[in-house]
């Protein structure tokens, strides 16, 4: 009598070792497409914001005479007067004759009235360029120099960096450059020094370079900034500086 030959059930131990050896190779696969397609975005994003600023700021200075000034030079104040000025609650104007311009609220009672005075004029459209806190771009509790939206930011999250005068006898004329400078630390291929930190100062301009103003005070962009070895040099920012020429 011949037995019938048992059949065998389930896979060998080889045969999973090699299933999910397939499995884990197309995981792979598939979040480094996801990954380069999301960077991909993220920097078209970012190319996006920067012409819109740059074209906001070059309308600002036909309108007030120049492009979105600071009365201090701080980083943070930096950054904050540029988007004050760009959605129109703040704006430069000369109030003496012969005297350096200086920072005023739209509404200041020293402006005139009437259509053509105490009027928000803005540049750009609310929510066209993200910010750090986008539900607050329309509010009005920015005055008293506690803005609860301060500063642009771009598709990672890191804030977009914008140098120009500085509104303080002493610093007005140390700006050398006919321009703006105005940085995304990001597009470039530049990750923060760790997952998940928003970028360091240090990522968006270079140290000071020997026998000239520092270059976030000056506008002059020293040639160490293209120097792709990095290191204490500086950052390689070659195609996201905006409007340098020296």
């Amino acid at each position: 009598m011949r037995h019938p030959i048992a059949r065998r059930s389930g896979f060998t131990l080889i045969e999973l070792l090699v299933v999910i050896g397939i499995i884990g190779l197309l995981s792979a696969i598939t979040f480094g497409l996801f990954r380069a397609a999301n960077s991909s975005r993220n920097k078209s994003k970012s190319r996006g914001d920067i012409q819109a600023i740059a074209m906001a700021c070059q309308s600002y200075r036909k309108i007030y005479g120049d492009f979105p000034c600071s009365p201090t030079g701080t980083d943070e104040r930096f950054r904050r007067d540029l988007l004050d000025q760009l959605i129109g609650r703040r704006l430069i104007r000369t109030t003496t004759p012969g005297g350096l311009p200086t920072l005023l609220n739209y509404d200041d009672t020293s402006l005139p009235t009437g259509s053509a005075g105490r009027q928000k004029r803005s540049f750009l459209n609310l929510g066209e360029v993200n910010t750090n806190d986008n539900s607050k771009l329309g509010a009005e509790d920015w005055k008293g120099n506690n803005p609860a939206c301060s500063e642009f930011v771009d598709a990672w999250g890191n804030p977009y960096d914008y140098r120009y005068r500085v509104l303080t006898a002493g610093k007005y004329l140390d700006w050398k450059s006919p321009n703006f400078l105005f940085v995304c630390a990001s597009a470039n291929y530049v990750d923060a020094p760790s997952e998940g930190e928003i970028l360091a100062l240090g990522e968006y301009w270079d140290p000071v370079p020997a026998g000239i103003l520092n270059m976030k005070n000056s506008g002059i962009v020293p040639a160490t900034y293209f120097d792709e070895n990095g290191g204490t040099t500086g950052p390689f920012r070659a195609d996201n500086l905006v409007n340098w020429s020296n």
